[in-house]
């Protein structure tokens, strides 16, 4: 038994119990979702609420003169328009701390003063009796502004001589990252081959179902303040707040209920969140705002702008023997909070060789400031072009040597586990071989790719693409506090409680806004206490009630919540047993726990119910063996290991391009994938269908495209392209496992892998596609309009 996971539960007879890990349970949160019994933020509407809108820079780079509001407040119905000088001493500035030698911090203001640095910055906050007020008020703030440089990409913040859109940060960079593993030059100089690529990745965002929401009201009487808020961090978010408005955390609650969609974007803490919390406090009202569309996508953390100019040195066999790469991410105006503009390029340049031995590598890394929306994390976070370099690189190795992709990547997968990376990662398990064999049996790739050729000679454009990628959940404490936030998120908490009927309450730090979690933590507990799923309920979201955790990004729920429920559980099922023995006087050791019973093995008609145990716990303390407490009840932290769990996808896409309109058919997708010991089916391949899709809208098109004054051009649904169902193929799914031995219960974090693979993998397939005529995309998005021009280029050069 390991002296800290423990043994599960009744491991001697484990086989011979019906197991709810596993199984295709259907989601207990749907039945709400699909009747209309949800419940969110703007569904609430507390006595008294005034209606938030925010005046927003028209400007992407100015001096800030005269903020007008006379006319605003003249609109009936508006009852006050606070600008930064009204938030005076009542809050300070957003401030992402980076102690890392040589980053440098920037400040975030609530409301901008003395200057606007983004398209969309906030400038005074109107509060009325209704959100249609609010906005005519919002409507009729006039600023004065002094046009200063706009540097909206990254040559032109890191051009010689380019002004400083902070003085904090005088040449425009947030951070720096030089490391060198391996002899690289010596291994660049003995290469037979040498491949040079300039990869790019475009600006997209999540999008989510429900924008950013948030109501505050604040207790004159109490000094209280609570706050609904669609965030997947309730405690964080909470830290945040009372920091920025100087209270103390436990006059400050935060309750999450359901958020429609988060996707890393409502992990941030915001601007508009301090201005309506403190606007609450100064009119002693609720406050509620709710985004609109055009906010959404002006303002909320934008992701992926990043360019990769890689050098990978080769042997003749095509074997990658080094890779050299200068990074440089558009990190926007501003740092998020807590996590800093480290964030995006750091996690690139530390995974970008994905699942290849690779041993010597070379990296620069830039973390710039433009004037555009903040960057920071998004599904998939700094991987999703890591895994499109690297796999360009397989793509661009093959095409110059002959061989099959599928083969070049056979030649440099890594082959034994545990396996360190040249960035010092360790892949704790894992077999890429058979995933890769797995996935070219599923898409029958040696066939597909004879058919495409003989097709290409009737004048058919078919193309077949592939894409590995390594993904890193569930951070470690050490790997996280190598970062050196403000803040070092690296555990969650679980509290299980055996109630006095015999039901179950699990209390988790994780938050649920779409993922599952209320269906999944339910059948980890359910393994581990030997009760039925549905006698366990799930509580999450509220500051109030949970123990305090870190919510649920990067992949981490499955592992650091699941994990602190099994260690709670598996206390809390030694302590039944122990009880039940007294009760039936045999040896605890002897019984057995299943679906909601206590047995005696052997003998089962010596029986008791699990509420009859749970009763003596809480009703009979008289009756409790000496030195038992009444209750029955566990709280416990688990710390996933470091650097982090490793999960592994393979993807494959197969195309068809029509080379006049270029427009992409997607004819096939196939993804297998290895997130460990997979508790529910249908709801691992639910998340690998969402991230597919939205790979696929960044692959050819999403864009928050700006123009040369630092203005969004995509401010609505016309412009800003998502697929719909008619873009997103069915998509296949094959489940393959290999255990954590670092995690209870096996798990690795499987949140975000099918958003990863997917840009590269299309990519290589639209190059496949177009190969007959020269066409090759280093970038995304291909869209059509890419396509069509690109198609016509080559064919004037014949």
């Amino acid at each position: 038994m390991d002296p800290i996971l423990g043994a599960p539960p009744d491991a001697m007879s484990a086989s011979a119990i019906p197991r709810a890990l596993g199984a295709r349970i259907a989601r207990r949160e749907d039945p709400r979702f699909l009747t209309g019994r949800g419940r969110y933020i703007d569904d609430l509407a507390p006595t008294g609420t005034l209606h938030a809108a925010f005046a927003r820079s028209a400007e992407a780079h100015a001096e800030l003169g005269a903020i007008r509001t006379e006319r605003a407040l003249d609109v009936p119905g508006v009852v006050a328009v606070l600008t930064a000088e009204d938030l005076d001493g009542e809050c300070g500035p957003l401030r992402a701390l980076n102690s890392t030698p040589g980053y440098q911090e920037c400040d975030w203001p609530v409301l901008a003063t003395g200057k606007v640095r983004m398209v969309g910055e906030p400038i005074a906050l109107v509060l009325a009796e209704d959100r249609y007020v609010a906005e005519d008020g919002a409507g009729a703030v006039t600023v004065d502004y002094s046009p200063l440089p706009v540097l909206s990409s990254l040559d032109d913040a890191l051009a010689e001589g380019a002004p400083a859109i902070h003085d904090e940060v005088p040449d425009n960079v947030f951070n720096r990252i030089e490391t060198t593993t391996g002899d690289v030059d010596e291994t660049f100089e003995s290469a037979d081959e040498i491949v040079e690529l300039e990869v790019s990745q475009q600006r997209y965002g999540a999008a989510a179902l429900e924008g950013r929401a948030v109501i505050a009201s604040f207790d004159p009487a109490t000094g209280g303040l609570e706050m609904w808020l669609a965030t997947q961090a309730p405690h964080v978010m909470r830290t945040g707040i009372a920091r920025c408005i100087g209270m103390p955390e436990t006059l400050v609650r935060v309750i999450s209920p359901d958020v429609g969609g988060g996707f890393g974007p409502k992990v941030v803490l915001y601007p508009e969140d301090v201005a309506v919390a403190v606007a609450s406090k100064l009119q002693g009202r609720p406050v509620k705002w709710i985004s609109d569309r055009v906010e959404d996508l002006q303002a909320t953390i934008h992701g992926r702008e990043q360019r990769h100019r890689v050098r990978a040195a080769a042997t003749a066999e095509g074997r990658v023997t080094a890779v050299s790469v200068d990074i440089a991410a558009s990190n926007g105006a501003y740092a998020p909070w807590p996590y800093s503009a480290a964030l995006d390029s750091g996690q690139a340049s530390e995974i970008l060789t994905g699942p290849y031995d690779i041993p010597a590598y070379e990296r620069r890394v830039r973390a710039v400031v433009t004037n555009k929306a903040p960057m920071g994390p998004y599904r998939g976070v700094g991987r999703v072009i890591a895994c499109l370099t690297i796999e360009r690189v397989m793509d661009q190795l093959a095409s110059r040597l002959g061989l099959d992709p599928l083969e070049v990547r056979r030649r440099n997968i890594v082959s034994e586990f545990p396996h360190e990376t040249a960035t010092g990662l360790e892949f704790e398990s894992g077999d890429f071989e058979r995933m890769l064999d797995r996935l070219a049996d599923a898409m029958e790739w040696s066939r597909v790719r004879s058919e495409n050729e003989a097709l290409r000679r009737e004048g058919g454009f078919r193309g077949l693409g592939m894409a590995l990628a390594v993904e890193q959940t569930a951070y470690g404490a050490d790997a996280l506090g190598k970062r050196n936030l403000e803040l070092t998120l690296g555990y969650d908490t679980a509290c299980v409680r055996i109630e006095p009927d015999g039901m179950v309450t699990v209390e988790v730090g994780l938050h649920n806004h779409g993922q599952g979690h209320e269906t999944t933590i339910a059948q980890i507990a359910s393994d581990e206490l030997g009760v039925p799923v549905d006698d366990i309920e799930v509580a999450y979201g509220d500051t109030a009630i949970v123990p305090y955790g870190l919510g649920t990004w990067a992949s981490r729920s499955t592992v650091a919540c699941g994990g602190a429920t099994i260690l709670a559980a598996r206390e809390l099922h030694e302590r039944v047993l122990e009880l039940a023995g007294d009760m039936l006087e045999a040896n605890p050791e002897d019984l057995l726990l299943q679906d909601g019973e206590i047995s005696l093995r052997g003998t089962p008609s010596r029986r008791l119910a699990f509420a009859e145990v749970a009763r003596r716990a809480y009703h009979e303390p008289h009756a409790l063996p000496p030195g038992v407490d009444p209750g029955l009840e566990s709280t416990r932290r688990f710390m996933p290991p470091d650097p982090g769990s490793f999960s592994s996808a393979a993807h494959a896409a197969h195309v068809e391009v029509d080379v006049e309109t270029g427009g992409v058919r997607i004819l096939r997708y196939v993804v297998v994938e290895d997130c460990g010991v997979v508790v529910n089916p249908t709801i691992v391949e639910g998340q690998v269908h969402g991230g597919v899709a939205q790979g696929i809208g960044g692959a050819m098109y999403e864009h928050l495209a700006y123009n040369e004054r630092g203005t969004l051009l995509a401010t609505s649904f016309m412009d800003y392209l998502l697929p719909g169902a008619t873009e997103v193929p069915g998509i296949e799914v094959i489940h393959q496992e290999s255990p954590s031995p670092k995690v209870p219960g096996g798990f690795k974090g499987m949140g975000e892998g099918g958003a990863i693979n997917s840009p590269a993998a299309i990519v290589a397939a639209v190059n496949d596609a177009l190969a007959p005529l020269g066409v090759v995309a280093n970038h995304t998005p291909v869209s059509p309009d890419w396509i069509a021009r690109a198609v016509a280029r080559a064919r004037e050069r014949g």
